[in-house]
């Protein structure tokens, strides 16, 4: 999939190349989606079996770790640009302010709420409204090698529910990981709530 996608978790966001939007309802259902997928990318010849059943195993697993966390959407990049592949993800979840941290739902008190409870954070200002933002380094580890990585996390404050929307980008940083990093930032800066549209409209209590 390519370009603007809704997730399950009442977001809209764009994914720039080609993506792929896991689903997560049931492991049967992401096994069956694995399989699909694979195949696509990956031929029928027999003699790349095992190739697809490692692919699969791999894809079932990040699926498995992020229902356990709660999450609503996982996406998978397949390519950023035709012919050249990236193997990033992207996991959001919704969870809940820190007990200690209240407020208001103003631009103003949300700023303020997130600066109290992530002081460690950096805060930012997105079209979906204040967040904070957090980049980090770390190693991707496959069957066979270790990769360095970037990783951005994201809090942003729901306006359909007194909850943070937190999404978590993560990839081999490919030599550059400020240019990985500005993928992120972008994908996270096309964030929109769409149950609060969908509230204004009519369409859902």
């Amino acid at each position: 999939m390519t370009g603007q996608v809704t997730s399950p978790g009442h977001i809209r966001l764009v994914l720039p190349g080609a993506w792929a939007n896991v689903p997560l309802d049931d492991p049967e259902g992401t096994r069956r989606f694995a399989q699909r997928l694979v195949r696509e990318r990956v031929g029928r010849d027999d003699r790349l079996a095992q190739v697809r059943r490692e692919a699969v195993a791999q894809l079932c697993e990040t699926a498995d770790k992020a229902r356990a966390s709660g999450s609503h959407t996982l996406a998978i990049a397949l390519e950023i640009v035709p012919g050249v592949p990236l193997a990033a993800s992207m996991v959001a979840r919704d969870v809940a302010w820190p007990d200690d941290v209240a407020g208001g739902s103003t631009p103003q008190d949300l700023t303020a709420r997130l600066a109290a409870a992530y002081p460690a954070a950096e805060l930012v200002e997105l079209p979906a409204g204040p967040a904070v933002r957090v980049q980090e380094s770390g190693v991707l580890r496959g069957k066979e090698e270790e990769t360095s990585s970037v990783s951005v996390l994201y809090r942003i404050p729901r306006p359909d529910a007194d909850a943070l929307l937190t999404v978590r980008f993560t990839g081999p940083d490919v030599g550059r990981p400020e240019l990985i990093a500005q993928l992120f930032d972008a994908i996270a800066g096309s964030v929109e709530f769409t149950r609060e549209r969908l509230i204004a409209e009519g369409a859902a209590p």
